[in-house]
């Protein structure tokens, strides 16, 4: 413990002069010698802030996720890992992780002053995309100054954005382009599907939650959420026999499921009558 809290402290001095990667490997010594520890928690974040520096992302990310798990009730994890997303221009998963910073220090200036910052530029983006503006993951590239470009399915998080925002058709539109622009191997294309046949639920359209559901089952016939999803909208249209039975494919994964397992109850006692 004592070398840890020495050589945490040499890295806190590199990082007061700005030489952030001798911060790094001193650091790094730190951890390698008390990894676990709550003090481990603190050298991860400041190891995270150096990577920051030099705008080493992924590798600040990774130090932030292993500063929540050692101090999940600790805000720094959280900012670090928002500002590096922010900087990579992951502005979605940067406000939400700004949101779990709050979380734990509602009174913080410097978060909320961040959080406003990437809401309006969410705002902003939103506002001026279409769908038919979206590209490819490959075609979209963040690159701000050196860093590793940053590839991500741009119809998809503004889908995510509008479906948070209660604009559920808007939110169909963006997935639907996903899907056009998604290549027939592209396993989030299950995701795709999901998405666009909750959007539907919200609104009630039970048959287009029932063929985005099954969409989804033909890539994936384990597809428990798709299943139960389906279930409720066979549900909705009084469609008994086949909600139980989907209801009874998702019990008989052994999933704990409570709403699978009063759907079985609730349709059995609509057969009944």
């Amino acid at each position: 413990m004592g070398d840890a809290v020495e050589f945490k402290n040499k890295g806190n001095d590199f990082f007061k002069a700005k030489n952030y990667q001798s911060a790094i490997e001193w650091y790094s010594k730190a951890i390698n010698a008390d990894p676990d520890s709550e003090n481990a928690g603190a050298v991860y974040s400041n190891r995270a802030a150096s990577h920051i520096a030099l705008r080493q992302y992924k590798e600040a990310i990774f130090d932030a996720d292993q500063c929540i798990r050692i101090r999940p009730t600790w805000v720094k994890g959280y900012f670090r890992k928002a500002v590096a997303l922010e900087e990579m221009g992951n502005i979605d998963e940067a406000e939400k992780h700004f949101s779990l910073a709050l979380n734990h220090e509602p009174s913080n200036v410097d978060i909320q002053d961040r959080i406003g910052r990437v809401r309006t530029t969410i705002k902003e983006r939103n506002e001026r995309t279409t769908p038919e503006k979206c590209k490819t993951a490959q075609e979209v590239k963040y690159v701000n100054k050196i860093t590793t470009p940053f590839l991500f399915n741009q119809a998809k998080l503004v889908g995510n954005s509008f479906f948070k925002q209660g604009s559920y058709e808007t939110a169909i539109a963006f997935y639907t382009r996903a899907l056009d622009l998604a290549p027939e191997s592209d396993p989030e294309r299950g995701t795709y599907f999901m998405n666009r046949a909750t959007c539907y639920a919200q609104t009630s359209s039970h048959k287009m939650v029932i063929s985005n559901c099954e969409e989804a089952l033909a890539l994936d016939p384990k597809n428990a959420k798709a299943l139960l999803r389906r279930a409720m909208a066979y549900e909705g249209l009084e469609k008994w026999q086949k909600a139980l039975d989907d209801y009874r494919s998702v019990v008989s994964m052994g999933i704990s499921s409570k709403p699978a397992t009063e759907g079985v109850t609730r349709c059995q006692r609509a057969l009944r009558n």
